[in-house]
């Protein structure tokens, strides 16, 4: 995952696009409307924002798990289901807790109709209006290091992300370097935390060497 703030403008752009499409989905697939599950003015939550944001990473790491290789196991295939029903309790615990982040919101939007059958057919677009850093800076550093530096995802992570098939490494699972969503990792062998490859003729080459594996 990357921080709001250490996008560039063209990213965060699309990535948010991405989130009001995800979200506008999830309002209607599971009835969010009824009895104001989700105010209509998350998006001047940032706290909503953020859980949002990473129920969607968790729910598109686990949706699509590449099964290419063949039939799941069934082993593998409760594996999957269970983590499902992680999400899905996540997601539950969300909407049921929503006036932590927004108490005074939650009781005064929404009359349990779909977004496509709304009078506000503005409502959608007033949410890709809105600016995801909600006005908040960057957490500032005692190391000065620049907030534009390279994502990082932890090793615990990235070990679930490998376990679940979103991630696969180039040389096998034990590799230093993993692809995962569309974007290449390498490992830091000192922290054992896995940084964004953001250097596109490294990510050409190592896509170059993905294509020469067997199975490939």
């Amino acid at each position: 995952m990357t921080e709001w703030h250490a996008m560039s403008d063209e990213q965060r752009s699309a990535a948010w696009a991405g989130l009001v499409e995800w979200v506008a989905w999830l309002h209607d697939r599971y009835e969010l409307s009824i009895q104001s599950r989700l105010p209509e003015c998350w998006p001047q939550h940032p706290g909503i924002i953020e859980e949002l944001w990473t129920l969607k990473m968790w729910r598109e790491a686990l949706y699509t798990t590449d099964t290419d290789t063949g039939v799941l196991t069934g082993h593998e295939a409760g594996g999957l289901a269970q983590h499902a029903r992680y999400w899905h309790t996540d997601l539950r615990n969300l909407f049921t807790q929503i006036t932590f982040y927004a108490e005074r919101c939650a009781a005064e939007h929404g009359s349990g109709r779909r977004l496509s059958d709304r009078s506000k057919t503005d409502l959608k677009t007033a949410w890709l209006a809105a600016d995801p850093r909600c006005g908040i800076d960057a957490p500032s550093t005692s190391t000065g290091t620049s907030p534009s530096r390279a994502p990082r995802l932890d090793a615990a992570e990235m070990h679930r992300r490998l376990e679940l098939g979103s991630a696969r490494g180039l040389d096998g699972p034990d590799s230093d370097h993993v692809h995962s969503l569309g974007d290449w990792w390498t490992r830091d062998l000192e922290t054992g935390d896995w940084v964004k490859i953001t250097d596109p003729e490294m990510h050409r080459r190592l896509d170059n060497l993905a294509a020469t594996e067997p199975g490939n």
